[in-house]
């Protein structure tokens, strides 16, 4: 089928997904404008994706104390994230089992006990119904409050990650990040993390595949998009994002890992932390690294940053979610964290560096979105030869991968490379297909 000139919306479910695997070939490195802007991709990714597949909802540390919680967003559904008394984290659907109204409105709080803001059920937050008014006059003592628990939704955790689905039969959670653990052991699990502070939010006009795509190989773009802060001396040269390797593995996931750097980029006085807790490669990889910007499949992105900030090197760790609101616009969240047992003054000016760089007023971040409204403004076009149009994403192909890298996956030289890109979207039209 060759149908640039119908829109997508007037084909069937099945036209579409033909037309999909006509179009889309990232063996070939070829992928299609029209798959960034166009409603119907959407709402397909939203079935075949956002409802099946492990998103992030937030950090256990966001979580410290029993009766802790938070309302977060799980593929256009509120849910609400509790530790219990029993100090076991639960999630469920933020919805009143009488009447269906939001149980939760805040973002985050200390409770025990949720009440409905319509009729005053009262829910523990390990999901009982615990209380109704007036029980025993209006139903006669007949209403069986075991029924009425609230909805569960299906989460697990990896080094301090949780993540969730409304997938009843998910893959388990480490098998979907499989070899990927490797690098995520670097950035969350190399000591015991913590965010500080709540996630900042903000909204991009852009489709979110950009903002994973950009994380999980991207590194070319940083010399031009980025071509300031070489001026600024904030790195040696424009052409600094080059060095280093790029890294792909199984179900989409991908990163860059900028080396080497003669500089140890972390705090010193938990060294014995980090050989404790990697392995002796992970531990070399970690001395030797200048960032690490990858994607895990679909949409959170994790980020090592490390700059001169007042004359003086520092790193900060970050983690991004690019999550949907419409073809055309995502609500990005970011969270800094930082080593729970640094100094108080390598957290502040690690702190200080992120806001400077990757905090939504950040270099790194205006500089970013300002690209991504603009591709998806560009691919947006209601005429038919935007169907047509193409991108090329054939950089890196006449390359072989490396043998002898010490980490899991397909490995490359260095980071200008679109392998982890196409590696991302073969997935991606994989789970559109199934």
């Amino acid at each position: 089928m060759n149908k640039p000139e119908v829109l997508l919306d007037e084909m069937t479910r099945e036209e579409t997904l033909q037309y999909l695997n006509e179009t889309v070939r990232p063996e070939e490195g070829v992928i299609p404008a029209y798959i960034l802007a166009d409603p119907t991709i959407y709402k397909l990714e939203h079935e075949k994706i956002f409802m099946k597949t492990w998103i992030l909802l937030g950090h256990e540390s966001e979580l410290s104390e029993k009766n802790d919680y938070l309302t977060r967003d799980l593929a256009g559904y509120s849910v609400i994230i509790a530790r219990g008394q029993d100090d076991e984290i639960r999630a469920f659907y933020n919805m009143c089992t009488h009447r269906g109204m939001k149980l939760c409105r805040a973002d985050k709080g200390n409770k025990a006990n949720f009440t409905c803001p319509y009729h005053g059920f009262n829910f523990r937050n390990n999901g009982e119904l615990i209380g109704v008014p007036l029980q025993n006059d209006i139903y006669g003592g007949q209403l069986d409050k075991s029924t009425m628990s609230l909805k569960k939704v299906t989460i697990a955790t990896y080094k301090g990650l949780i993540f969730g689905t409304w997938n009843d039969n998910p893959q388990p959670l480490e098998e979907f990040l499989g070899d990927y653990k490797w690098y995520i052991d670097i950035v969350f699990g190399r000591t015991e993390m913590e965010v500080v502070g709540p996630p900042q939010k903000f909204i991009v006009h852009s489709n979110w595949k950009i903002g994973s795509d950009n994380f999980v190989s991207d590194s070319y773009h940083t010399m031009v998009t980025h071509g300031s802060i070489a001026a600024l001396g904030m790195v040696p040269s424009a052409t600094y994002s080059k060095r280093g390797y790029q890294v792909h593995t199984e179900n989409g996931h991908g990163c860059n890992i900028g080396m080497p750097n003669p500089d140890f980029a972390f705090p010193p006085n938990l060294m014995d932390e980090y050989k404790a807790n990697l392995s002796e490669a992970q531990f070399e990889m970690m001395s030797n690294l200048k960032n690490l910007i990858g994607t895990i499949f679909p949409n959170l992105s994790l980020l090592v940053s490390h700059t001169k900030i007042k004359d003086q090197l520092i790193s900060n760790t970050t983690m991004r979610l690019w999550k949907p609101v419409g073809p055309d616009k995502m609500e990005v969240m970011t969270w800094f964290m930082v080593e729970k047992n640094a100094t108080e003054d390598w957290k502040e000016r690690s702190r200080e560096a992120y806001i400077l760089t990757f905090s939504p007023s950040g270099i790194f971040e205006q500089d970013d979105t300002e690209v991504f409204t603009d591709i998806t403004a560009a691919a947006s076009g209601t005429m038919p030869f935007t169907k047509q149009l193409t991108y090329n994403y054939t950089m890196g192909m006449h390359r072989e991968p490396l043998t002898d890298f010490p980490g899991p996956g397909v490995a490359y030289t260095d980071k200008f490379s679109e392998a982890g890109s196409r590696n991302f979207y073969r997935y991606w039209l994989d789970l559109m297909n199934s």
